[in-house]
This record gives structure tokens, C-alpha cells and sequence, in this order.
């Protein structure tokens, strides 16, 4: 197994009260699995990421990452194995540098030092792999990603948080601040990133066709714990309406990702 929790929980203090964002999750991910997962706002499902990257330590229970405890590692003792794409195209890449100072600067994510040499070879390299985006970005290289649209950036930190071949890729949300047009884009470029690299890829989202169209298994979080997880076969075979009903099923039929499900198909 590439990820393994077992029996995870955490908890925050909201005022006077301490709310439970996961609350006894047991996961697991296989090499090359793609999942998806979808829930309500306050399900738990960013605290799950910030647990398996490190951003934030359970309670109790165990996060095993290819096989070793890696509970108590901070961020950067993870950052090697783990990839990870936020929802907002500004976290991505640091805007004040050129395309090409970020990509090398991910390619060396995990290790060492901070230098990043753009030989010529490095530069080609570096070509090759924008062009596979297919958004013209390989022309850009010396240019600021301040001056890149949103669905660019968010494009360029798909590549970035693969480039130094991790073994997980962790997807929070990242095509929820684009336009339908961009959305789809960087989904495409993100499942062709992903089959070419053999990644296993965990990915949030709050489309219930996204969460159904793609991955191997839909995984369903609801208040902290893990309500529904439908492998491949299962999934592929219901529409936005029976995932519908299944929330309903259990216990969630006022849940505002129910309300908004009707409009979740792009347009």
C-alpha cells in the first residue's frame, strides 16, 4: 500500500467548542489508485489531506506512507513521496518567478538544497515537459507566473507537483476556482500527468459527476467518517441522481452538496 490510516482522528476548538473533523478513519490507498472523494463543507475532507501531508497531526490513530509511520512527520520529512495541488492557482508556484525558476525549483522538492541551475539541457527538459501540457507554456518559460491566467497557474502546479516523482498526489479542490472551460483543462491535464507518471492520487472534490467520472473508487465523507467508499465497478455504473439518493440514503438529504447537485454537470 502507498497510504494506509488507521483509526485516525482529529479534532479543532471552535470557540468554546471542540469539533471533530475526523472521527475514527480507516483508508487505504493502493500503488496507482486513483480516488475520489466528496463531501459537504465541514466533512473533513481538507483536514484528511492536511493529515496525510503533515499540515496537521491526528489526534490518534496512525498515517503509514509506503509502509512506515510517518505520524509525527512534519511536511517537509513527507515532502518527497507526496505531491500536493491546492485549490487556489495562487498557492501553486511563486508568482515574483519565471516559469522555468518554479519548475525547478519543484523538480527539486524533498532534497537537499535549494539551487536550481537552468543549463540549457535542463531548459529543453524542462520545454518538453510544459509542451505536454498543450497550452503553449513552453514558449514562456522566462516569464513571471504572475502573468499567467488562472487555469495556467493551476496547470503549471499540476506539472510542478509531479515533476519530482512523488508517489502520492494529494488534489484539493483544484479545479473548483476555474471557469467550466479551465476546469476541464486541467482535469485533462491532470489525469495525463497521472497515468504517465503511475501515480496513486487522492483527489477532493465538490462535483458529484467529477468524483463519478474519474478514479478507480468514490470515497464519501460525512461529518469526519468515511459513509460510503465504492470501488470502480459500482461507481461507474450510477448517475449523479443515484449518488443522489445514496447520500440521502445515508442521513444527509439536507446536506447543501445534495441541493447543489443538479448543477454540478458542467455546462
Amino acid at each position: 500500500m502507498i497510504l494506509e490510516l488507521v483509526g485516525v482522528r482529529k479534532s479543532y476548538a471552535v470557540g468554546a467548542q471542540l469539533v471533530s473533523a475526523l472521527a475514527g478513519v480507516d483508508f487505504a490507498l493502493a500503488e496507482r489508485e486513483f480516488v475520489t472523494v466528496i463531501g459537504s463543507n465541514g466533512a473533513g475532507k481538507t483536514t484528511l489531506l492536511n493529515v496525510i501531508a503533515g499540515g496537521a497531526r491526528p489526534d490518534k490513530g496512525k498515517v503509514y506512507l509506503l509502509g512506515r509511520d510517518v505520524t509525527g512527520w512534519p511536511t517537509h520529512r513527507r515532502a518527497r513521496w507526496i505531491g500536493r495541488v491546492f485549490q487556489d492557482p495562487r498557492q501553486g508556484a511563486a508568482p515574483s518567478l519565471t516559469v522555468a525558476e518554479n519548475l525547478a525549483l519543484a523538480a527539486r522538492k524533498g532534497r537537499r538544497g535549494l539551487r536550481f541551475p537552468l543549463t540549457r539541457r535542463r531548459r529543453t527538459e524542462l520545454q518538453e515537459a510544459l509542451a505536454g501540457l498543450g497550452m503553449g507554456l513552453e514558449e514562456r518559460l522566462s516569464e513571471r507566473v504572475a502573468c499567467l491566467s488562472g487555469g495556467e497557474r493551476q496547470a503549471l502546479a499540476v506539472l510542478m507537483a509531479t515533476l519530482a516523482q512523488p508517489r502520492l498526489l494529494l488534489l484539493d479542490e483544484h479545479t473548483a476556482a476555474l471557469d467550466p472551460a479551465n476546469a476541464e483543462r486541467v482535469l485533462a491535464v491532470t489525469e495525463d500527468l497521472v497515468r504517465a507518471r503511475g501515480l496513486a492520487t487522492l483527489m477532493v472534490t465538490h462535483r458529484m459527476d467529477q468524483a463519478l467520472a474519474l478514479g478507480d473508487r468514490l470515497v464519501m465523507l460525512h461529518r469526519g467518517r468515511i459513509l460510503l467508499d465504492l470501488p470502480s465497478a459500482e461507481k461507474r455504473a450510477l448517475a449523479v441522481e443515484d449518488l443522489v439518493r445514496l447520500f440521502r440514503q445515508e442521513g444527509c438529504a439536507e446536506d447543501e452538496l445534495l441541493l447543489s447537485a443538479t448543477n454540478s454537470a458542467p455546462s
